[in-house]
């Protein structure tokens, strides 16, 4: 049984330009692999190389401290330099530069698999950690520190495959083609967990992916886990919606999934819990998407952790005709590329390249008609509207009621608004008045 969730939006979909696309490897891994040090959500990680120093594929270059996620080599070369570099979140941040010698040397210090039937929580977050396992479907959050948050306090374990992203298609193909490793790797978890349930979710028209997951399920005896299709609507995909429409519960604003006995894991990052419990594989390749009209050879490549995305690029042989929009992530949420010379990171499923004909032209915001549109398309139950005329009466009273907290950037009400105004932004301009008011 389904639910449903408030609000949402049914933007173009415009997956089918790589949804037949199996994942494919790169031909040959950049010359340059750039390892920044932020990859986590809460900071940096510590260096444990210097200039001049070898390494070799899966070794450990950072380790997480009091912030940061561990990273690996993910070429075998030698270091060139601890430096500055573009970051795809925006910047400049520091990075480990690796030469690669073309040799994919491995590391000789991997570590053991472990046994699933003696696999306790602590042991499963320690190697999780070891592995540089975080978030991979955009969060970034540290997943050991998920794993022991939901320790006992969960009955529902949620593989989030949804992908309502219009363009991305990274876990579409990733379920398709390795469904054995993910359906092991949430069974793994919901043990560790003590999760009464387990759901893979992902959308009605993915037909392919359930149909392998069904095989699987029916072949090892499914237990607890179960597929389940849901019609596509954005954003689906967001962990609060997610929820709601598998068991019903909604998140209280400002609360957590924890508070209605869920967590949610991105099927792309369960994959990757797979690998570094069961064959000691630390976190350095993923799936990522390149696709957009102004891409010649749109596919799902299988790319070293660090590549940067001009090789990405180039190895889906460039661009077929100019593009003024390039995207981290997909048309809704997706973050623009301020250069190509920033690398894949583990949370980095996608880079659209979007054709002039693709994208609403850029114009000036018009005058707000009060239409509704907004408020009835926002799933977190928010008035847009309301909020940009408190933000230019600048009344913190009036935002402070408004719960500018339980914003999820979904992009809703910009891609609804008649008169184009940036909406997103305006909340984020809000919340940023609001913490600079209380403080």
């Amino acid at each position: 049984m389904t639910h449903s969730f408030f609000g949402g939006v049914f933007p173009a979909t415009r997956k089918g330009i790589t949804r037949r696309k199996p994942i494919a490897r790169l031909a040959k891994a950049s010359k340059e692999i750039i390892i920044p040090l932020v990859m986590c959500a809460d900071g940096p990680a510590t260096p444990l190389v210097s200039p001049g120093d070898a390494v070799t594929v899966g070794q450990p270059i950072a380790r997480r401290g009091e912030t940061g996620a561990s990273a690996h080599a993910t070429v075998s070369g030698r270091v060139s330099a601890i430096e500055d570099r573009p970051h795809p979140w925006g910047g400049l941040s520091p990075a480990i530069v690796i030469q690669n010698d073309d040799r994919n040397e491995p590391y000789d210090g991997h570590m053991d698999p472990l046994d699933p039937r003696q696999l306790t929580l602590r042991q499963a977050a320690e190697r999780v950690e070891a592995a540089g396992v975080v978030g991979m479907g955009g969060g970034a959050f540290p997943t050991q520190e998920k794993l022991l948050r939901s320790a006992g306090r969960v009955d529902t374990l949620i593989v989030n495959a949804a992908e309502c992203e219009p363009y991305v298609t990274a876990d579409y193909r990733l379920l398709l083609e390795r469904s054995e490793h993910i359906l092991r790797g949430a069974q793994a978890l919901a043990r560790c967990l003590s999760c009464q349930r387990v759901v893979v979710v992902t959308e009605g028209d993915k037909l392919s992916a359930v149909e392998a997951v069904e095989r699987r399920l029916r072949r090892r005896g499914g237990g607890r886990v179960q597929i389940l299709t849901v019609r596509t609507r954005y954003p689906l995909g967001a962990e609060k919606q997610i929820i709601q429409t598998v068991t019903g519960r909604e998140v209280p604003p400002g609360g957590s999934p924890l508070d209605v006995r869920c967590a949610v894991f991105n099927v792309a990052t369960v994959y990757a819990i797979h690998d570094a419990l069961f064959q000691g594989r630390p976190l350095t390749y993923r799936v990522v998407t390149v696709t957009g009209g102004a891409v010649t050879r749109p596919r799902n490549m299988w790319v070293p952790i660090g590549t940067p995305l001009r090789h990405l690029l180039e190895a889906c042989g460039g661009l077929r005709e100019e593009t003024d929009r390039i995207l981290i992530g997909g048309p809704m949420m997706g973050t623009p590329v301020t250069s190509l010379e920033a690398p894949v990171t583990k949370d980095t499923n996608s880079m659209v390249c979007l054709a002039s004909w693709e994208h609403k032209p850029d114009r000036p915001a018009g005058v707000c008609i009060r239409c509704g549109k907004c408020v009835a398309s926002c799933p977190m139950h928010l008035a847009p509207t309301l909020i940009r005329r408190a933000l230019e009466d600048q009344d913190l009273s009036k935002l402070a009621r408004y719960h500018l907290e339980d914003c999820n950037a979904c992009g809703c009400c910009s891609f609804i608004c008649p008169a184009q105004i940036p909406l997103v932004e305006t909340v984020a301009q809000a919340s940023l008045l609001l913490k600079k008011g209380g403080e």
